[in-house]
């Protein structure tokens, strides 16, 4: 993990538009320059931790470029299951850190090379606590955040094949980019049942 300053140019470009897509409720692009200027560019390898279960960290990211994922251990801690994967534009905060100060349940685990915009939580409470309208697009983004969970409930059910076929159609870039036992963890099958599907699905 490398800290990386403030969001270059480009950054800033990519930043405006992920935010304005991440919430039904567009931000003034002022109000979206100041915020960003709060973040803190960081640049992760692939398997880097920004988050670990068990710590404290009620800080807002939002996923630049790359793939990340939420997991935790299952089985007397003797399995990993991923809940989620992140594409450019989530969003990650624990909220058990964020409102109570409690460690966070989950591990939140870079799949490739990726990079995150860290907002300290002092600053993003005082935003919300100044800014009506950003207090309104992060309701916005809370609810989005929970309408792709609905979605995913519909969309990843089934047999392990219909649900790694759904991956293949609506998800094909963690096909390619996130290792093989990473997705038998979202899955909830074993990589090696996992390799032996994959030779059956067509990935094109």
């Amino acid at each position: 993990m490398t800290v990386k300053g403030k969001p270059t140019q480009t950054q800033r470009t990519v930043l405006r538009e992920l935010i304005a897509r991440e919430s039904p409720y567009p931000l003034d692009i002022n109000l979206a320059d100041r915020f960003i200027d709060m973040g803190t560019i960081i640049r992760l390898r692939t398997g880097d931790i920004l988050t670990k279960a068990g710590d404290v960290d009620p800080d807002f990211y939002i996923l630049i470029e790359g793939i990340m994922r939420c997991w935790h251990l299952e089985g007397d801690g003797l399995m990993e299951r991923t809940s989620y994967f992140g594409l450019p534009g989530t969003v990650s905060i624990s909220y058990h850190s964020y409102l109570l100060g409690l460690p966070s349940p989950n591990s939140y685990e870079t799949c490739c090379p990726s990079t995150v915009m860290r907002v300290r939580k002092a600053d993003y409470s005082r935003l919300i606590d100044e800014s009506p309208e950003f207090a309104r697009w992060c309701l916005g983004n809370v609810q989005f955040q929970l309408y792709f969970f609905e979605k995913k409930g519909r969309i990843i059910q089934g047999s392990a094949r219909e649900r790694y076929e759904s991956i293949v159609r609506n998800r094909p870039e963690i096909v390619r980019r996130v290792p093989l036992k990473i997705i038998a963890s979202y899955l909830g099958i074993t990589p090696q049942y996992l390799s032996k599907l994959r030779r059956t699905v067509c990935l094109s």
